[in-house]
């Protein structure tokens, strides 16, 4: 037998065991997560205490989320090869240390080093604990990913409130305690995340060219790909935009966590209710939803957000619903397209797609800076209208 199909036999219903480590990932992806989301609604308190720029800020935002996804699919790779729990216990430090440290920043030098170095850390969790949740879930992969991923967003959605709130109440050079949990909730997970057997452990054996290889001449995978990027382009351009927007319009730093958390947290719903979505509709449908439905609600959103504020925030979390509808379904997909390669498909899907957005980070803050955020939030939201038209090319039925 092949390693490829030992690699892609399905296990079991998973044993308490399991369960209990599935529990502890899960809890760990929003642990990690929720520093992940930390700075956004703090950011631009940070910059105007620094005495930085838009644009700046936006480059430090885009070297961290470079330094933190695209490295996903190689620490993704060096996973794939290890049965060591390495990456999950210190990423999840290391975002905990240096997004906190945020706080005490007197420079765009210095608060570009802490995002790259949390960044790392954040990239160091995703490949390695998504890998383990396709190896403890058994047959239940969709709903344990679901979850997994739903856990991730809700984290992220609360780390706007977590660092909103402390700097609302204590000020922002009081963001360093907040590591403390952080560090405690990974010695947490590494005890309770058992190691995996070397028995039940298959390596993937190819180099790192070959994989890459292997991994970009599947059309599925490529398309995959760019819906997740296309997914991570609303999600981060709204979450890092509207903050600034909302600062210009006097609302304080607690006002602005709730609006990300409410964005974000509804987004979560969307991705765990979206496996029950997809069976309604079908999987393409889904992806179609989640393309081209945010455009129109940003259209409408937009325009109403002087003459009806209220309204115009209630379409703008419901453009966060539609947007991470595809989310769980993606991940999947992508797992089950390429089964052997279980860490570094999830590198590529969770963390290299966010680095290509990464990429134009900076380009989008001067765009925002120049003509407008709303004009930006526009732009940003017609380009997965247009390119929705690649999902045609999908397969008609998900691989089993």
């Amino acid at each position: 037998m092949d390693e490829q199909n030992i690699n892609t036999l399905p296990e079991e219903s998973p044993c308490p065991e399991n369960k209990k480590a599935l529990a502890w990932l899960t809890l760990g992806h929003g642990m990690a997560d929720s520093y992940s989301g930390f700075i956004n609604p703090i950011l631009p308190f940070i910059v105007a205490n620094i005495g930085s720029t838009l644009t700046a800020a936006a480059c430090a935002m885009s070297a961290s989320q470079l330094f933190s996804s695209m490295m996903q699919p190689v620490f993704g790779f060096i996973a794939d090869k290890w049965q060591k729990r390495f990456f999950i216990f210190w990423g999840t430090i290391m975002a905990a240390v240096f997004f906190s440290m945020t706080g005490l920043v007197h420079n765009i030098r210095q608060l570009a080093l802490c995002l790259i170095l949390g960044g790392i850390g954040v990239g160091f969790y995703h490949p390695q604990a998504t890998g383990f949740v396709v190896r403890y879930s058994g047959k239940n992969l969709a709903q344990s990913m679901s979850i997994f991923i739903a856990a991730g967003t809700i984290g992220y959605s609360l780390g706007p409130i977590i660092s909103s709130s402390i700097t609302q109440i204590f000020g922002v050079t009081k963001l360093p305690f907040a590591a403390s949990w952080g560090i405690l909730f990974a010695l947490m997970v590494f005890v309770c995340v058992p190691k995996i057997q070397t028995k039940n452990f298959v390596k993937n054996e190819k180099s790192f060219k070959t994989t890459i290889s292997d991994i970009f001449k599947n059309k599925t995978v490529r398309i995959l790909i760019m819906v997740s990027a296309l997914k991570s382009l609303v999600t981060s351009g709204f979450s890092i935009l509207m903050p600034f927007y909302w600062k210009s319009l006097g609302y304080s730093a607690f006002q602005i966590g709730i609006a990300v958390f409410l964005f974000l947290t509804v987004g979560a719903f969307g991705t765990y209710i979206s496996s029950r979505y997809e069976k309604v509709i079908g999987y393409k449908n889904v992806f179609y939803t989640s393309l081209i439905v945010p455009f129109i609600l940003t259209a409408i959103f937009t325009a109403l957000i002087k003459i009806s504020p209220v309204l115009s925030f209630i379409l703008f979390v419901l453009t966060g619903f539609v947007t991470m509808l595809s989310v769980s379904i993606n991940m999947v997909m992508a797992q089950k397209t390429m089964p052997q390669y279980k860490s570094m498909i999830s590198g590529f899907i969770g963390g290299f797609s966010w680095g290509i957005v990464g990429v134009f980070l900076p380009l989008i803050g001067f765009v925002a800076q120049n003509t407008g955020i709303i004009r930006t939030l526009l732009i940003i939201s017609f380009i997965p209208f247009m390119l929705s038209y690649f999902v045609r090319f999908l397969p008609d039925k998900q691989p089993q």
